[in-house]
């Protein structure tokens, strides 16, 4: 069985990667001083945080009960670690694409793929006109991996926004993009349909809606 859930302060335990659960967009450096809160309180502290003032920050995929990958997504207002990048954008209430992330046994399956065209889809429900991110270039030495690379971000649709020879800042026009609406649900249901123990793809209904069940 496949799901798609929203991000909820009970579920962020299930966010995945090498660095999860991971604070970093979340915090920014303190003169050395560690917020006594470990990172999961952080983390569901701020995922309510951001739910009450703009809605769930993001999407967690799991096959047969198991977190599978992640995307997390916010008005640059809740994203603090922006202020240490030099293409921070100006208005806070840009929408950021913070990271997207999947579980090492579910690499190459184009689940992360997938999972940023569903932080798009709930950009659309947002009425967002555009989703951005600042992205790492391949010279560019970052010891995190949640910020994510130009090239993956180039490969499904991003455009770069405002150059910089280390952390470009990256957009998608989302009305210029109309398909995601239709394509989210099917292709999550593709990427997670290569991975063992999922069910047959359901098919696409010709009105957008997928039969993979997705809950909100």
């Amino acid at each position: 069985m496949r799901e798609l859930r929203p991000l909820t302060p009970d579920r962020v335990a299930d966010l995945v990667g090498t660095c999860a659960p991971c604070t970093f967009w979340q915090t920014v450096p303190r003169n050395g001083h560690a917020d006594p809160r470990t990172p999961v309180e952080l983390l569901a502290d701020w995922v309510e945080t951001v739910t009450a003032d703009w809605g769930p920050p993001g999407r967690i995929a799991y096959v047969d009960g198991l977190p599978a990958g992640h995307v997390l997504v916010a008005p640059a207002r809740h994203v603090p670690r922006l202020a240490a990048f030099p293409t921070s954008p100006a208005d806070p209430s840009t929408l950021m694409l913070v990271t997207a992330m999947t579980s090492p046994g579910h690499a190459d399956r184009g689940l992360r793929k997938a999972l940023v065209q569903a932080a798009a889809k709930d950009a659309l429900h947002h009425r967002s006109r555009c989703l951005e991110a600042v992205a790492a270039r391949p010279l560019a030495v970052s010891r995190h991996t949640c910020v994510l690379d130009v090239a993956f971000l180039e490969k499904v649709g991003f455009h770069v926004e405002r150059d910089h020879p280390a952390y470009p800042r990256l957009r998608i026009d989302l009305r210029t993009v109309v398909t995601l609406r239709d394509e989210a649900a099917a292709a999550l249901a593709r990427a997670l349909a290569w991975m063992p123990g999922a069910r047959p793809v359901p098919e696409t209904h010709p009105n957008g809606h997928s039969h993979a069940h997705v809950r909100d």
